[in-house]
């Protein structure tokens, strides 16, 4: 018997060693494809920056002072060979030869390499684009008809397929794993002339509202160093807001465009699910399993740009044409609904400044006070409404988006070089979940029903999961039956629960992500432009802030020295009124710095 024994505990010990020695061996690995990327990037560095240096810096100046509003028809007075010209907008330069696409490629590159240097947000670029560019040229010299969007260079969130380029999630394991076809999304805006040039930071695993990894660092806000940019599309809103492009691409499935939209002072849209193509193409990925796999959580791609009547811009010539039907055939072809964009038409917008789960802090419910004040001013009508059980329908977001527990997550985590702070963040997740259930009610007798509905959300078989997608088919009926009955056409809220946050607050704070969440899981198109600032008030009131239970505690803290960062706001409609949210979105943007009572003349 003891021999029997010995051998087992030998065993055991042999098998535990050579896990050991494997996972060892595996970390070197990954840590020597850490650094052949950075040496990569590196590279890449210096190419950008003697590319941009092939156009004059008074040329490149006269270039990045140019918007891209086509809508606005404002005018912008630069210098050229020293004489006065004027243009509506670099896609009106662009599309009459006073600006090539060559120069305008090379000037965002130049300005993105800046905008790197403060923020880190980049993580290569897209030597192509230069190539591209002069294709472009070429075209004009032979007299070829245009795309409308000539020329136009446009950032990408690292984990969207661009042809020849990694798309790793922040994944060590999934360096040198190149696409070999792009993106639907990318595909169209080649096929309408825009020039892809970069790609942008992300957080591991896209699961989280910050952003870093071990392979490219952390992206700063550019608006404070410490803070984050938001994620998980966090590098495009850092380099949007730091001047480094005038269009991004993101993705989103729980706000991962428009939680960056509202920490970087920007604008951002997230469509409904049918709207654009998440087909899974085979684009050459070959490296370890990764994420994906959620039904009826839909994770929809969308642009970032400074001012939404760019985003837009975009959105309208995807749907104009029949470009997303023709490149995803199980999408509609639906087009461009010119009504519902229609300049002065109104609307009649529900409101809330709380969803019932995590109340706001005081500079995020003052903004959602300040949009509601100047829509009424442009004629909108405005009445409350309440969304019904956000706190049990947060716990079946969370039950849908990890399907199997989290297993398949963590696994993919722990299989690679997660930053310490995400491993102890996530580390819950390995805990059985009938344990997880047991904790519950002692979180409840505590008084943390809310850490307890989250204790409760893993979902442990095939069946509760099932129960967990019906109830989101009927939540998205009752809350559409609701708004029908009010005669409510969207919705306006907070974007947030808080200001730009430290870079690891939200590994702690997932159930703040609750505001912009419960649109994915409901499929409504939604966006997010900047209406405000924190302020000293804001500051002053935080102090009244509850610490009920240990989340508000951190939102309190993190929401602290946080006087002057952008605050946004968030609009919401039922699927297929994308346009009719874009409005509301344009009409705020436009009007808001007019607004005596508004803290965004402070920025």
């Amino acid at each position: 018997m003891l021999v029997v024994v010995g051998a087992i505990i030998l065993g055991l010990g042999a098998w535990f060693a050579y896990q050991r020695q494997q996972r060892a061996e595996r970390v070197a690995h990954l840590k020597g494809k850490i650094a052949q990327r950075k040496n990569e990037q590196a590279e890449l560095l210096e190419w950008a920056r003697a590319e941009a240096e092939k156009i004059p810096a008074q040329r490149r100046k006269e270039i990045g002072a140019m918007d891209f509003k086509q809508l606005l028809g404002k005018f912008n007075v630069i210098t050229r060979d020293s004489r006065l010209m004027l243009v509506f907008t670099l896609s009106a330069a662009l599309q009459s030869g006073d600006v090539t696409s060559l120069e305008a490629v090379t000037t965002y590159i130049g300005l993105s390499l800046a905008a790197h240097e403060k923020t880190n947000c980049v993580t290569m670029y897209i030597k192509e684009s230069v190539k591209h560019a002069r294709a472009l040229d070429g075209r004009r010299k032979s007299g070829e008809s245009l795309p409308p969007l000539f020329g136009l260079p446009v950032s990408i969130k690292e984990s969207i397929g661009v042809t020849g380029t990694d798309k790793t999630w922040g994944y060590a394991g999934s360096i040198h794993f190149p696409s070999t076809r792009d993106a639907p999304t990318v595909e169209m805006l080649k096929q309408l002339g825009a020039v892809p040039f970069v790609k942008t930071n992300v957080p591991l695993s896209l699961l989280s509202y910050t952003c870093g990894n071990e392979i490219y660092g952390w992206t700063e806000n550019p608006h404070k160093k410490g803070r984050t940019p938001g994620g998980s599309t966090g590098g495009e809103a850092a380099l949007i807001a730091a001047g480094g492009s005038l269009l991004g691409i993101g993705s989103d499935v729980g706000g991962s465009i428009r939680m960056p939209a509202h920490y970087a002072g920007i604008a951002g849209v997230k469509p409904s699910s049918m709207r654009l193509s998440l087909l899974r193409i085979d684009d050459g990925y070959h490296g370890p399993k990764r994420g994906g796999g959620y039904p009826l959580i839909e994770a929809n791609e969308g642009p970032m740009a400074a001012s939404m009547e760019t985003c837009a811009e975009i959105l309208k010539q995807f749907w104009d044409s029949s470009l997303v039907s023709d490149v995803d055939p199980y999408k509609p072809p639906v087009g461009w609904n010119a009504a519902q964009f229609e300049e002065g038409r109104k609307y009649r917008i529900g409101y809330y400044t709380t969803d019932g789960w995590f109340d706001p802090t005081p500079g995020c419910v003052r903004v959602v006070e300040e949009a509601r004040h100047i829509l009424q001013m442009q004629g909108h009508t405005l009445v409350p409404f309440s969304l019904p059980d956000v706190p049990e329908m947060i716990r079946v977001y969370v039950a849908t988006l990890t399907v199997d527990g989290g297993v398949s997550l963590m696994g993919s985590i722990e299989e690679d070089l997660p930053p310490a702070i995400f491993l102890s963040a996530l580390r819950p997740l390995r805990v059985p979940i009938l344990v997880q259930r047991s904790m519950a009610y002692v979180a409840s007798a505590l008084g943390y029903w809310r850490v307890a509905k989250f204790m409760r959300s893993m979902t442990k078989s095939s069946v509760e999961l099932r129960r967990d997608y019906a109830s989101i088919q009927l939540y998205r009926a009752r809350v559409v039956e609701e708004m029908r009955k009010a005669n409510i056409d969207m919705l306006l809220c907070p974007a947030q629960v808080m200001p730009a946050p430290p870079h690891e607050a939200p590994l702690h704070l997932s159930a703040g992500c609750s505001y912009t969440a419960i649109y994915n899981l409901l499929d409504f198109g939604a966006g997010v432009c900047r209406v405000g600032t924190w302020n000293a008030q804001d500051e002053a009131k935080l102090e009244c802030y509850p610490t009920s239970d240990p989340w508000y505690t951190m939102a309190k803290k993190f929401s602290k020295d946080s006087v002057g960062l952008p605050l946004g706001v968030q609009v919401a409609a039922p699927p297929f009124k994308e346009e009719a949210v874009m409005r509301v979105l344009i009409d705020l943007e436009r009007n808001v710095q007019h607004n005596p009572k508004s803290s965004f003349r402070q920025r």
